[in-house]
Formats: structure tokens, C-alpha cells, sequence
């Protein structure tokens, strides 16, 4: 019995460890099996670093949250965060850059992965008018870290008008005495207009063109007759009649005595030469009327000529008006006397030192209720210089 009795164990045995295999062969097969099914690889793409990824991740949200992998503002990742992962799925994140933009006092800053200055703008919702002005080429792409600064353009036209002087003339009048002037036609200033093209950035004035002039109103000439009448001398011929007559009657009162006659004579001979001296007097009187009327009437101020004048100067700063001329007042402009050096004319000024250093050429083009005669008024832009500069004499003004 024995020997039966150990070959049923060995059987036994036998057959035990072969169900053992087959058991541990069917695990390993259904665990093998298992593992394909679950686990699936994928690739990652984070911003060109690319990596192989085994995983039992169901969807792209799960296997970035596995790996501690942010999103930061505006990045992409592709499939979408809710999509479900697939054996050989490949995942791309698209890393975005910080660009500001700056328009209308106001700065925005805005995350782009690509694009352009104007994708840019776009994105910022900010719209160019016709004339504005970007730092960048709106074609030109963006890169990180770019400030792209909008200047807003605004352009209005504006009419300045100007008055234009009349012109003195004087004519000589043969009907008018010598000495006398009178206004034969008043004298009207004109108008000048000129249309200025004022150009602001973001509201500041930066230019200004002048597109257009025209005379709008012609100046009339004031026109001043000057009198050239000289009274002629009293005629020597009713002299000559006096003498006659006074001769006739002496004659005929004194004809007995020849004596008489010659003392008649002589006393004739002497009231004619008493006469003829009155009436030289009377000529040199009046000879020396007229010149003292010429004297008068030469001093009568006209436009300087060519040549260099010894003036005084002062001096003056900002007033908050404009010139006689229309214009704001600035450094290289006097004030002057226009009946002795004309509006807008250029003359050269040359200062006694301690004030040389002003020497140069200047431009007239304002007047003063004190600037009369040989006196010119020099804007300067300081105004405690001026408080300084008082009354100088002695300058000389060269008139080309």
C-alpha cells in the first residue's frame, strides 16, 4: 500500500503545480493586459522643452496638475484642459509674453504668443485716428517686453490778422504858402490775413505753418500837402511913379528960383532913396520870414536815410499783448519811431558795453507811446535784465 500511496501524492503534487502556473500565467497575462489598457503615453510640448510622458492621466487638466504645470496669462495649451488623453496624444503649450500699450493717458498691459504692433493695438482696443502717430511700424511683429506708445495727432486751422501801416506821402502845393501843410487825404490802415495750420500731440501745441496770406484790406496812403507859395516883393515901379510925381509938383511950386529947384531935387533925390531903403527892408523881412518858415517846416520828422544815427534805448518784457505789428513780441524785435525808421524794416544795433553783448541785427516791429525821436525800446525776455538795463546812451542804429 505503500508505494501506491506515495504515487497518488507525487500526482498530486503534479497537478497542484500546474494549476499554480496556470493561475500565476492567467494573472500575469490579465495584469499585463490591464497595464495596455490604462496607461498611455503622450508627448509635452510646454514652449519648445518636449518631454515623453507614460501615464494613467484621463484628460490634459489632470496630467498638468500631476506635474505642477501652470498656465500663466494668456497661455495656450492645446488640446483644451477638458479633453481626454489617447495613446499617442501630443500636447502643446503655447507660452504668452507681457506687451503694454500706452494711448489717451491711459496704460494697459496685454499678454500676446505672437502676432503684430497692430494685433497689438487691437487686442488693447485701442483705435488710430488718421494723423496718429505709434513708436513702432504697425506691420512690425511684437516681441516681449515691448511698450508701444500711441501719440494722439490733432490739426486746426486759425485766421491771425495783421495791420498793415498807410504810407505818408507829402506833395509840394504851389497854391498852399510856404510853411503850411494840410492833410488832403486821411490815411487808413490795411489788413492782412493769414491762415495758420496748429498741429497738436496728445493735446500739447507742437507746430505751427502758416498755409495761406492775403491782403484783405489795402492800406490807403495818407497824403499831405506841403505849401511852396512865396508872396513876390513889392514892385520897385511905384517907386519910380512916387518919384515922378513928387518931382512934377516940386517943379511946378518951386519953377521961380532955380535954387529952389535943385533943393527940390535933392529933397525928391532923398525921399526916394528913403524909400528904396524901406522897401530893401521890407524885402530882407520878408526874405528872412520865409527862411525862418523853410527852418520851420524842415524839422519836420521823416524816415531816416541810410547811415548809422547815435539813439538812446530802454528796454521791455512780456506785456501780454501782441506787437503794433500783430505778433507776439519776442528776442531780435524793438519798438520804434515809425515816422523815423518804418514798421518791419531791419537795422543794425550796436550797445556801449556793459551791454555789447546785445549787438546785432534787430527788427522793428512795435511802437510805444514813448518811443519818440532817436529812441528805441528792446524786448528782452528777462525780466529782472530789464529792471537793469534803465536808459542807455549813446547807441548807434546803422540803417542799411
Amino acid at each position: 500500500m505503500e508505494p501506491q500511496q506515495r504515487n497518488w501524492a507525487k500526482s498530486n503534487l503534479v497537478l497542484i503545480t500546474c494549476i499554480a502556473l496556470i493561475i500565476i500565467g492567467g494573472a500575469s497575462a490579465a495584469v499585463a493586459h490591464y497595464t495596455d489598457l490604462t496607461y498611455r503615453e503622450v508627448t509635452l510640448n510646454d514652449d519648445g522643452y518636449v518631454v515623453q510622458i507614460q501615464t494613467m492621466d484621463r484628460t490634459v487638466e489632470e496630467l498638468l496638475d500631476k506635474y505642477e504645470i501652470t498656465l500663466g496669462p494668456g497661455d495656450q495649451v492645446l488640446p483644451g484642459l477638458g479633453e481626454e488623453l489617447q495613446d499617442g496624444t501630443s500636447i502643446e503649450i503655447q507660452r504668452a509674453f507681457k506687451v503694454t500699450v500706452a494711448a489717451d493717458g491711459d496704460e494697459k498691459t496685454i499678454y500676446l504668443i505672437k502676432g503684430t504692433v497692430e494685433d497689438a493695438l487691437k487686442k488693447a482696443k485701442v483705435a488710430l485716428g488718421e494723423k496718429d502717430l505709434v513708436n513702432y511700424d504697425i506691420s512690425q511683429r511684437v516681441m516681449p517686453g515691448d511698450h508701444i506708445k500711441v501719440t494722439r495727432v490733432k490739426e486746426e486751422t486759425m485766421v491771425e490778422e495783421e495791420r498793415i501801416p498807410y504810407r505818408v506821402i507829402t506833395k509840394n502845393d504851389k497854391k498852399l504858402d510856404k510853411g503850411k501843410e494840410k492833410v488832403t487825404q486821411e490815411g487808413k490802415e490795411g489788413t492782412k490775413e493769414r491762415k495758420i495750420l496748429v498741429a497738436y500731440y496728445d493735446g500739447v501745441e507742437v507746430n505751427r505753418e502758416i498755409v495761406e496770406e492775403r491782403v484783405s484790406k489795402e492800406p490807403v496812403d495818407m497824403i499831405i500837402s506841403k505849401g511852396t507859395y512865396v508872396a513876390p516883393p513889392a514892385s520897385r515901379g511905384s517907386v519910380s511913379r512916387d518919384k515922378k510925381s513928387t518931382d512934377s509938383k516940386t517943379s511946378t511950386s518951386k519953377s521961380k528960383s532955380s535954387k529952389d529947384t535943385s533943393k527940390s531935387k535933392d529933397t525928391s533925390k532923398s525921399k526916394d532913396t528913403s524909400k528904396n531903403k524901406d522897401s530893401s527892408k521890407d524885402t530882407s523881412k520878408k526874405s528872412s520870414s520865409s527862411k525862418s518858415t523853410s527852418s520851420k517846416s524842415s524839422g519836420t520828422k521823416s524816415v531816416l536815410a541810410s547811415g548809422t544815427y547815435t539813439f538812446q534805448a530802454t528796454s521791455y518784457t512780456h506785456t501780454g499783448n501782441k506787437t503794433r505789428t500783430g505778433v507776439w513780441p519776442k528776442e531780435g524785435m524793438i519798438a520804434v519811431d515809425p515816422k523815423l525808421i518804418p514798421l518791419r524794416s531791419s537795422v543794425y544795433v550796436e550797445f556801449p558795453k556793459p551791454w555789447s553783448h546785445l549787438n546785432g541785427n534787430y527788427k522793428a516791429m512795435d511802437t510805444g507811446g514813448a518811443i519818440k525821436g532817436k529812441i528805441i525800446d528792446i524786448f528782452i525776455d528777462d525780466k529782472d535784465t530789464v529792471w537793469k538795463f534803465g536808459r542807455v546812451h549813446g547807441v548807434k542804429v546803422t540803417i542799411p
